[in-house]
């Protein structure tokens, strides 16, 4: 018996001591409840004795867990938390033979996700995209011409078709820009503690949505127009008439 017991004294704290010590992941603010948990082989209680916010002030304490077998568990509902970032919880789990205690992260955040190495490289690759193309489009339209080839005196000698796409390309432009701007508002949204940037970001996207909304109509009316006017051009020209230098 003297040998039995300490054995079986070891066994137990070996065994409290597998309680998880891991995040427990990421909640979204004002929308989730966040269930504190811990699974614990042969404890008899636990209990969470602190939740705290950002900069560990203490929201919450002396919490007894519900127990079910292994699991521990206490749900605390959303209305406890106001603040973004990261939060924790202490628990202390045992029995009459062993006590284990520790803490244990959680996030709070607008998205309910964690920004990981993976997210934020995703987002940074989509904005490079983004911003590469941007470039290369407004490189592209430098290089085309903006009117048609003239003599000396201004005369018209040929009509110039793409100039036309000196117009399309700024469009392409423009949607890229509304994409960045998408991009880095919901990144802002997401992620950054205050909402104040995002919500100007998001104000700044609607209005440049809504506007290409009206005004892509009227864009494609005025590229449509300026086509069908030089080929009648073209085939003034082609009858010999001679036009001075044209917009």
């Amino acid at each position: 018996m003297k040998f039995q017991y300490p054995v079986l004294l070891f066994l137990l704290v070996i065994t409290i001591a597998s309680v998880s010590a891991a995040s427990i992941g990421a909640f979204q603010l004002n929308i989730d409840d966040v269930e504190l948990y811990q699974t614990c082989n042969n404890c008899t209680s636990c209990n969470f004795t602190r939740v705290m916010g950002p900069n560990n002030q203490t929201l919450l304490s002396n919490l007894s867990a519900n127990k079910d077998g292994t699991y521990f568990s206490y749900n605390v509902d959303k209305g406890n938390f106001s603040n973004l970032g990261s939060h924790k919880y202490c628990y202390e789990c045992g029995n009459e033979v062993a006590l284990e205690t520790g803490c244990i992260d959680f996030e709070i955040s607008h998205t309910g996700r964690i920004l990981t190495l993976q997210i934020a490289l995703v987002y940074l690759v989509s904005l490079a995209v983004l911003v590469f193309l941007f470039f290369i489009t407004l490189s592209f339209r430098e290089g085309l011409p903006n009117r048609d080839s003239t003599d000396e005196d201004g005369i018209v000698l040929q009509i110039s078709n793409l100039k036309h796409l000196r117009p399309v390309m700024l469009g392409v432009a423009w949607g890229l820009v509304i994409g960045i701007v998408f991009i880095v508002a919901n990144l802002a949204l997401g992620y950054l503690p205050s909402r104040m940037v995002g919500n100007f970001l998001w104000v700044v996207f609607q209005i440049m949505f809504w506007v290409t909304i009206i005004l892509v109509p009227l864009w494609f009316i005025k590229i449509f127009t300026d086509v069908f006017r030089d080929q009648e051009f073209k085939r003034m020209i082609e009858r010999g008439v001679d036009l001075q230098g044209l917009p």
